[in-house]
């Protein structure tokens, strides 16, 4: 089975971006290589998903409308650690979801690659 690992290097190198390990055992996906908060333009994180046999990628919901792909997201959740619901009562944290099974080169992980791509070359 695919390890987390190895699916957030496949990721961003069909991105052509970088990645960084967070405490919580996630990734983060960014534009530069750096470690530095605030200059590292992180634009997604990517997380597995243990009962599904699948990873998730999440990206604010804002970053996909203004790409024009939030359509494609598997799933839109209300703001949780991305952004507290006490600091953000407008739901500006709110992300979407891309689900992709493990292993997968087909339609979803495809989807997310196109949405992500379209969102990483935001100004």
């Amino acid at each position: 089975m695919e390890r987390l690992k190895v699916f957030v290097e496949r990721v961003s190198e069909s991105l052509g971006c970088y990645y960084h390990l967070n405490g919580g055992g996630y990734y983060s996906l960014k534009k530069f290589e750096s470690d530095q908060k605030g200059q590292m333009a992180v634009f997604g994180w990517v997380r597995e998903f243990k009962r599904g046999d699948l990873f998730r990628i999440e990206t604010y919901e804002g970053l996909g409308d203004r790409a024009g792909v939030s359509d494609l997201a598997d799933e839109v959740r209300k703001s949780m650690y991305i952004v507290s619901k006490n600091i953000d009562p407008d739901g500006k944290g709110t992300r979407i979801l891309f689900n992709v099974g493990k292993g997968s080169h087909g339609e979803d992980y495809q989807k997310a690659v196109r949405a992500l791509r379209a969102i990483r070359g935001l100004k």
